[in-house]
């Protein structure tokens, strides 16, 4: 289970759009946009969607060996149950980190003066 674990925290580490682009409708030069883009990244990777991730395993974690518990559980199918939240839990906290993240450099660009199109 240690190594779903470790798996799953390597894999939600990298859920940051670290190369996420926005579709942006504009007048404004292309090199401009590239230095805008890169600061917006740069905000937008101060919250990083991995811790996001971790501590949403950690409480899948807590949620799930609470649950095995409460339906007489025990030993091994407790932890069996405790992983699974973990990795569900984890799975989703890094998709949520993931879309905020996006959302902070859609938000960046367009208080930029960018017209977000889609992003």
């Amino acid at each position: 289970m240690k190594r779903m674990l470790a798996g799953l925290m390597a894999l939600c580490a990298g859920c940051a759009p670290v190369h996420y682009r926005p579709i942006v409708d504009s007048g404004i030069s292309r090199g401009d946009y590239e230095l805008d883009l890169a600061d917006c990244q740069n905000l937008a990777a101060q919250r990083p969607a991995g811790a996001q991730a971790a501590g949403a395993a950690t409480a899948g974690a807590a949620i799930g060996a609470l649950f095995a518990l409460a339906v007489g559980l025990r030993g091994r199918d407790v932890a069996h149950v405790a992983g699974w939240g973990a990795a569900s839990y984890g799975i989703a906290g890094g998709v949520e980190g993931s879309l905020q993240q996006r959302e902070i450099v859609a938000r960046c660009m367009d208080g930029r003066g960018y017209n977000v199109i889609a992003d």
